[in-house]
């Protein structure tokens, strides 16, 4: 097992010498929050599905992708003018990632309370597997979406 004192340093001096309240001289922050992230998909029929019905997210394009013209994006609404999208690739195999450098942990949603209630129930009626942190009326609620994706739902307690 390792020294958790060697770990919180870090952070500590992490955090001593990269955070400061104040945005750099000079620098833009980017007041316009998240255009789209863009995910890879095995089935996009599962995946509307899963994001339609169980996160209750709407879809609200479906092109081809510019790279890729054997591969399609979808899009999803997110709410804020943040979209959450999705590209298949047919012809490429249907390989999964691996967690490592430059992969992508998991996908968070803030959601008000009545959201989280709606997400658990949907979870529960589906039978899908789920984790919790903090409680069934607040908190944070963990799923996988059908490409083993891990989704966070929180209400940010």
């Amino acid at each position: 097992m390792s020294d958790q004192n060697t770990y919180e340093a870090r952070r500590e001096a992490l955090r001593e010498r990269y955070m400061s309240d104040e945005a750099p001289a000079g620098e833009a922050r980017w007041t316009g929050g998240v255009d789209h992230l863009a995910l890879i998909s095995s089935d996009l029929s599962a995946t509307i599905e899963f994001y339609t019905d169980v996160l209750g997210m709407h879809l609200a394009r479906v092109i081809t992708n510019h790279d890729d013209p054997t591969s399609t994006h979808i899009f999803f609404d997110m709410g804020g003018g943040n979209q959450l999208a999705f590209f298949d690739f047919p012809e490429h195999g249907s390989d999964p990632t691996v967690r490592g450098i430059g992969s992508m942990h998991h996908v968070a949603l803030k959601a008000r309370a009545d959201q989280y209630h709606a997400v658990l129930a949907k979870l529960k009626e589906k039978d899908i597997p789920y984790s919790i942190w903090g409680s069934e009326d607040q908190g944070s609620v963990y799923m996988r979406d059908p490409d083993n994706i891990l989704i966070e739902v929180t209400t940010g307690s």
